[in-house]
């Protein structure tokens, strides 16, 4: 959290019409916001939560300062005007392209309301759903209202619809006849199906200069040094190790196990926690690279067999 009160951020914000209500931390993703209202020219509000540290836009704002800068850039999109706009023209662009997303549609057309909710369709992984609809460039925001999570979708225009990386279907194809459909966390290649391609570098760790396309042309030397093949469950499992990981320094161990080929169990704090250079502390962790870490423990009980 920013080292700053609210009294002093008001102090700042008050004179372009913006109340800070509260900073607050959503520990589940690893995103911060900050609880506004918003006054308009002509007295309309909108109170709600805006995030100012948000992997997916690359946003890590860190200071008063830049957060005046963002929220006085973004202000004029939560006129009643342009959230009227707004809910017109994304109903439009779903109803053209999106007519495939039979399961999704529902969870973004309750999120297009513009309000907090937490009234979603029944589903198997209502999580999945928002993770879809945040990867077609949508800022939505996050709290926990008693024992429920709701969710606020932001009339902030839609970004490119790339989600974290892009995987076309010839690229997947690709990555699993390179990586011979083996289940890296099972060293099996006995259940193929819904086998995904994860990166080994957390996308936690990401930044806006860390986030690269996945061309169809990419070599099989680096789809073997970028990704590894997990099933969802695992891939999920990895997500929550990696979150920790980020949010405590507490690196996490696979099957259990306290080893690491490089490093110790706690984040070296020279290295940076976001960006292509906290690649680096993830080196050593059995999650980072299954394959590599089981090859370096079998050769580290072979010759400290007795």
């Amino acid at each position: 959290m920013m080292n700053i009160s609210i009294e002093e951020l008001n102090k700042l914000f008050t004179a372009i019409g913006i109340e800070i209500l509260e900073l607050r931390e959503d520990l589940k993703s690893s995103e911060k916001y900050v609880d506004v209202r918003i006054i308009q020219d002509n007295g309309f509000e909108w109170v709600g939560s805006i995030p100012y540290f948000y992997r997916r836009t690359g946003l890590f704002i860190e200071n008063a300062e830049d957060l005046l800068a963002h929220l006085t850039t973004i202000k004029n999109f939560f006129t009643k005007e342009n959230i009227a706009k707004f809910q017109k023209d994304e109903k439009k662009f779903w109803q053209e392209n999106m007519k495939g997303s039979d399961v999704t549609i529902h969870f973004f057309n309750e999120l297009v309301k513009m309000k907090w909710t937490s009234d979603f369709p029944q589903n198997d992984n209502p999580q999945r759903r928002i993770q879809d609809i945040k990867e077609k460039g949508y800022t939505i925001a996050s709290r926990r209202n008693g024992r429920k999570a709701e969710r606020l979708l932001l009339p902030i225009p839609r970004g490119a619809i790339t989600g974290y990386e892009i995987f076309s279907s010839a690229f997947r194809k690709k990555a699993l006849k390179t990586l011979n459909h083996i289940n890296v966390y099972e060293l099996s290649s006995a259940n193929k199906h819904g086998l995904l391609p994860d990166h080994k570098f957390p996308e936690i760790r990401w930044d806006e200069t860390t986030r690269a396309e996945n061309p169809d042309e990419m070599t099989e030397a680096e789809i073997r040094n970028k990704f590894q093949l997990l099933d969802n469950q695992r891939n999920q499992q990895k997500r929550e190790v990696c979150r920790k990981c980020f949010q405590t320094g507490e690196r996490g161990k696979l099957f259990g196990l306290n080893y690491y080929y490089r490093g110790t169990t706690k984040w070296d704090a020279k290295i940076p926690k976001i960006g292509k250079e906290a690649e680096k502390g993830c080196l050593g962790c059995g999650w980072y690279d299954i394959q590599q870490w089981r090859e370096s423990l079998n050769k580290f009980i072979l010759k400290n067999k007795k």
